[in-house]
């Protein structure tokens, strides 16, 4: 009995042991087969034949927001052969609803690193745009984190379901990423400068660009405020674009078409709701989506009369109709507008039909 309860808890602890040992291995232990040699990868990559033809014949995998992924680039990934070549992909599809997602998006570097290309493309596989590798920027080691080459975008979906949302994501690279290089701060000089000494006279280690690599994505939910830098908005939905083709291009999705009065409509909600920060952060989007009236309608928002104030117009146009004195109720309808009502119209044009 005795020999049988130490054979079982010596079992136990080798089995706890591998699992703790096998959850604190680094990406680069994790997935060292994704930094083999530039040579070996290209010629891997030569031998794969693509698998399909079409976006949406990918695998995609599904992910939610405030997920955080290791997406390796590897010899098991699927092959894809993109107008900016053949390339190894890792492909995936947003669940989450939210109207406006942060991506952080790193690759690592270790003796290679891959030299990302994000594709993003709509529900109907159709591409919104794509973050090129000269958008990523070196980000050197620090604490625990190594070298990266890093990127941050934004998501902006404003209507749930709608078929321009931003739907899925591609992990590749590019036949001219491949044959670069990265230059990366040698680590004796950032241990120097983190310990104020003298930095070594030391070259900086090239590590050349792979066909597979590993790339890192964080994902979080923005709150109230959120980012300014949106470079694509969806088509909104209304009654007028219900029978535009579903098939919609990057170049239409991004048009400001039919979007102005939703803007507006969310911009005048944030103000009530006395989240400023959003509306003028739906103010910036709007306008850069070309939006010429949601400036105004964000400062009549803010300035808008109090509900006594309100009161005092409409009466006085109520009372200014039924004396039949129509130019001076239209007076103080510009007037009250002006001041940023949102009623004066509305009760005049009412008074008139009574």
């Amino acid at each position: 009995m005795i020999i049988k309860q130490t054979s079982l808890l010596l079992v136990t602890s080798l089995i706890i042991a591998g699992c703790s040992n096998q959850s604190m291995q680094s990406p680069k232990d994790q997935y060292s087969n994704s930094f083999i040699a530039p040579a070996q990868a290209s010629e891997i990559l030569a031998e794969k034949p693509s698998c399909c033809d079409d976006f949406s014949q990918l695998q995609y995998q599904e992910i939610n927001n405030n997920d955080d992924l290791l997406i390796p680039l590897s010899s098991d990934s699927q092959v894809y052969t993109f107008d900016s070549g053949k390339s190894f992909v890792q492909a995936y599809k947003l669940t989450s609803n939210d109207t406006e997602l942060k991506l952080s998006v790193n690759a690592i570097i270790y003796n290679t690193v891959v030299a990302p290309q994000v594709t993003l493309l709509d529900a109907n596989f159709n591409v919104t745009r794509t973050i090129s590798a000269d958008q990523f920027s070196y980000t050197p080691a620090k604490l625990l984190d190594g070298d990266m080459l890093s990127a941050e975008l934004t998501i902006f979906r404003p209507q749930a379901n709608n078929a321009a949302n931003e739907t899925y994501l591609l992990f590749h690279t590019t036949n001219q990423n491949r044959a670069g290089t990265t230059t990366i701060i040698h680590p004796a000089k950032s241990f120097a400068k983190a310990h104020n000494t003298v930095a070594p006279d030391i070259a900086d280690p090239i590590i050349p660009h792979s066909a597979m690599g590993i790339i890192e994505l964080e994902i979080d939910v923005i709150g109230k405020g959120g980012s300014n830098e949106r470079n694509y908005t969806p088509l909104a939905i209304t009654e007028k674009s219900a029978d535009i083709s579903p098939a919609i291009t990057a170049k239409t999705a991004a048009a400001p078409v039919l979007t102005e009065q939703q803007f507006n409509r969310a911009i005048a909600v944030a103000v009530a709701a006395e989240e400023i920060e959003k509306a003028l952060s739906i103010v910036d989007q709007a306008e850069a989506a070309g939006s010429k009236t949601a400036r105004k309608t964000f400062i009549n928002a803010v300035n808008r009369p109090t509900d006594s104030a309100e009161l005092v117009f409409n009466t006085a146009i109520l009372k200014a109709v039924a004396a039949k004195d129509i130019n001076k109720a239209l007076t103080l309808v510009e007037e009250a507008e002006a001041e940023g009502s949102q009623t004066a119209r509305k009760t005049f044009i009412e008074a008139l039909k009574k």
